[in-house]
């Protein structure tokens, strides 16, 4: 229960310190194009150090890297109030990059070890998701942006102030089949890749989405209220479904599913209308995520570096996603992005689906000759 404890209030200090960061660094004088890239730059930290540190967790143990991540979360978190323009936030964002990529595979590799669920487990962290959309809005319209950096060093504290009384887990000094990363990818690829590509899409979306919401007439309040309805629907599917569904059917519905949610957001008027469809987007990444989780970690002889390389794709998306997004904002707003942010997740339902139907055709054949 600590770990979904500590899950749950880092997700939501995450959450706090993210939700605003594009409209804050257009105030501190970023285009759009900017916001992009700034995106992007954060999420390559992120991706590198959590490559390093899952690997590393592997080998040296958990729970000090949990604990270290949390502690660096906290104090870079806090930093982000001192930017005093764009270049001063850039510096301030790739440092915190760095604290928040140390602690989540470890994380997950810690709960894998103590035979919790990754479903409930997820499903805590979509709670956090659900909290910290509530809080930032509350949070920025009375304390402005830079409140919403304190109140997520706290919480961030907090949680690592809970793991420190974490159980010390050892790795196993010889697992049973030792494999490279690279072996491990290759292994799941086709679920490692499809996730990839959609969350490339979405990711080239959601840099940009407080201005998407923001033109269609949404507050600070409202902005917050879309991603609460989103994760506290994610949070109901996870825990109470996610772990009895079958990981590959959930992983190919919650691609088709993201695809057609991404092109409601293409018929909206106001952002009223955008408030029902968060519930289609958090059933679709309920399913995506623990889906292709489960897919890429269940009975596999290297769980830990399997639920690395899953975390490193999520981010590697958050890299490419926003890069792209910068690179088409121009050519047609923020509509261009959700028109191609469906099609990309469309293609990955495509890729999935017809790796699995190679993947039976090669094991038929294999059963005849045998």
């Amino acid at each position: 229960m600590r770990a979904r404890l500590a899950n749950f209030l880092a997700t939501t200090a995450a959450t706090i310190a993210g939700t605003f960061i594009p409209l804050y660094a257009h105030q501190l004088g970023a285009d759009d194009v900017g916001v992009g890239l700034l995106a992007a730059l954060s999420a390559l930290t992120v991706t590198v150090a959590g490559l390093l540190a899952g690997r590393a967790a592997d080998r040296y143990g958990t729970r000090q890297f949990i604990v270290l991540g949390l502690l660096a979360s906290a104090i870079s978190t806090l930093l982000q109030v001192f930017a005093f323009d764009f270049v001063s936030l850039v510096l301030l964002r790739a440092m915190n990059g760095i604290a928040l990529g140390v602690y989540p595979a470890a994380l997950i590799s810690h709960v894998q070890a103590s035979k919790e669920r990754l479903g409930q487990f997820s499903a805590f962290g979509s709670l956090g998701w659900t909290a910290g959309a509530l809080l930032a809005g509350t949070i920025a319209t009375y304390f402005t942006i830079r409140g919403t950096f304190v109140a997520a060093s706290l919480l961030f504290f907090i949680a690592y102030l809970l793991a420190l009384r974490f159980g010390v887990r050892l790795p196993d000094p010889a697992p049973e089949k030792p494999a490279s990363l690279w072996e491990v990818f290759l292994r799941h690829r086709s679920t490692f890749i499809s996730v990839l590509i959609r969350h490339v899409g979405a990711h080239m979306l959601w840099a940009f989405w407080p201005l998407f919401l923001q033109q269609l007439g949404a507050d600070y309040f409202w902005i917050g209220m879309t991603s609460a309805i989103n994760s506290g629907t994610q949070f109901l599917v996870m825990y109470f479904l996610t772990d009895r569904a079958w990981s590959t059917g959930m992983l190919r519905l919650g691609l088709l599913l993201s695809s057609v949610t991404f092109m409601t957001f293409a018929l909206a008027p106001n952002f009223w209308w955008i408030l029902p469809t968060q519930i289609l987007l958090g059933i679709s990444w309920a399913f995506l995520y623990v889906g292709g989780l489960r897919a890429a970690t269940e009975n596999h002889p290297n769980p830990g570096a399997a639920s690395a390389i899953f975390t490193g794709v999520l981010n590697i998306s958050m890299v490419i996603g926003p890069a792209l997004g910068a690179a088409l904002v121009p050519l047609g707003g923020y509509y261009m992005l959700i028109y191609v942010g469906a099609a990309l997740a469309f293609v990955a339902f495509l890729y999935r689906h017809i790796s699995l139907v190679r993947a039976r055709a090669c094991r038929a054949s294999s059963s005849l000759l045998s």
